[in-house]
């Protein structure tokens, strides 16, 4: 039923949008040399895996009608591609594009090269034919100009912390506009819930932030991404936090800084904690992943499992946010799914044994952890306005952070961050895993007890 209730769908979505006539003229017009240049298991399977096809419409491909007991594999494979192609054809404006992206990705250069012909790279669709391999990619996917030069503007070249240097807090200037922050009239609390302690003048907070910009592989760079960096830093001073601000770390000196910090007499002190990790992700095999600036790639996971007691002291029933706002997978959203985030709710337990009591806390606790996007797809940014999450973030936070818990603030952002588009249509969801956060939190910008 559901499958019946899928090709409906899709049926409806391709009569009502259609691919542009030149693109679709383009490829029948080549198609021939298209199915004969490129193998239809390997790029039926990267189309799945995108999402510009689903596996109903492989299996209704596959179901071929044989014209006679003589076709051959041969004859059956180029059939198959045959139908791949036309079907292509008939899945929207943004097709045309995806598929070279796909071809890209596969290295098939010459059938790329056809499709180029009629739809050069840096033209309407300059942003997806700029994917790259097999991995996922922080999407600029909102400006038709021309790429953004390697290097920044005077304007945007914010100093940072040094990986190498003692443990201090960033206080560099920043450029650009900034946010007005409302500032809060008293202390936040909840009747049923509870708060965490958000009150002190001088301990409100540690911010810690990684922006991982520049790869080995220039065409990784992640264009605007400094931008984001800025707007992050000034809410967070506006509410009171103490801010660390580092760039384009290895995996060796983003860990030994993570633990350097958490250790120090900074987070000793502070109330909350918020980790900012801006770089590339990917998901592999249903784990997220990220990358570092040599190229090195660890499991999300690991890093969660960082904030541990054993391994964090410090921050044992502090609240802690940590913001991830990378790709967690090569899908665009084309809208076609809906899935929710998953809330995990953990509690302490107090255990009493042979009449000898003692405390236990949970392996993670208090702990919020914050993405861009749903698993398996990609994120969103523009190289002049930051990425859509943290610029939407920002936005809130400077809005309603003086009267608003952090999870209906996430959830305000997600709202706002999911009425955007890109020229091609796609969109984004962002979602957040409570790991036993079992208080409200709120920042409280500008008023102490």
């Amino acid at each position: 039923m559901e499958e019946v209730r899928e090709q409906e769908v899709a049926q409806v979505q391709e009569r009502e949008i259609g691919m542009q006539q030149k693109h679709r003229q383009h490829i029948y017009k080549n198609i021939e040399k298209l199915i004969r240049i490129t193998d239809y298991n390997v790029i039926m399977t990267e189309t799945v895996r995108r999402g510009l096809l689903s596996p109903v419409m492989r299996r209704n491909i596959e179901v071929l009608q044989f014209m006679g007991q003589y076709q051959n594999e041969e004859e059956v494979q180029l059939d198959r591609s045959r139908k791949y192609f036309e079907k292509i054809t008939k899945r929207g404006p943004t097709a045309y594009a995806e598929l070279k992206a796909i071809l890209r990705s596969l290295k098939y250069i010459e059938a790329l090269r056809i499709l180029e012909e009629i739809d050069p790279p840096n033209n309407e669709f300059v942003s997806l034919s700029r994917a790259h391999s097999n991995k996922s990619t922080d999407i600029v996917d909102n400006r038709v100009s021309e790429p953004p030069d390697d290097q920044p503007s005077v304007s945007r070249q914010v100093l940072h912390n040094d990986a190498d240097g003692p443990l201090k807090p960033f206080v560099g200037e920043l450029s650009g506009q900034n946010r007005q922050v409302i500032k809060s009239t008293r202390i936040h609390t909840d009747n049923v819930l509870g708060a965490y302690t958000m009150k002190s003048k001088h301990n409100r907070g540690v911010l810690f932030i990684v922006n991982i910009i520049d790869f080995p592989d220039p065409g990784k760079k992640r264009n605007g991404a400094d931008i984001d960096s800025e707007s992050l830093i000034h809410i967070f001073r506006e509410i009171g936090f103490t801010t660390f601000y580092y760039k384009n770390l290895n995996q060796t000196e983003f860990f030994k800084t993570l633990h350097e910090l958490t250790n120090s007499d900074y987070v000793r002190d502070t109330e909350c904690f918020v980790m900012v990790l801006m770089t590339h992700g990917e998901r592999i095999e249903e784990v997220d992943k990220v990358i570092f600036s040599d190229n090195s790639v660890i499991n999300v996971k690991t890093i969660i499992n960082h904030f541990q007691p054993g391994s964090c002291p410090h921050l044992l029933h502090k609240p802690k946010v940590l913001i991830f706002p990378f790709c967690r997978g090569e899908t665009p959203d084309h809208g076609k799914y809906l899935t929710h985030s998953l809330n995990m709710r953990m509690t302490s337990l107090r255990i009493q044994t042979d009449g000898m009591p003692f405390d236990n806390v949970p392996t993670l606790s208090d702990i919020l952890v914050c993405y861009a996007t749903m698993p398996g797809f990609q994120t969103h940014r523009d190289p002049d306005e930051g990425s859509w999450y943290i610029q939407k973030f920002c936005d809130t936070m400077a809005e309603h952070a003086h009267d608003t818990s952090l999870e209906d603030i996430l959830k305000k952002t997600q709202a706002l961050v999911g009425n955007m588009r890109t020229r091609h249509g796609h969109l984004q969801m962002g979602a957040y895993d409570n790991l036993g956060f079992n208080k409200k939190l709120y920042f409280n910008p500008g008023f102490t007890d």
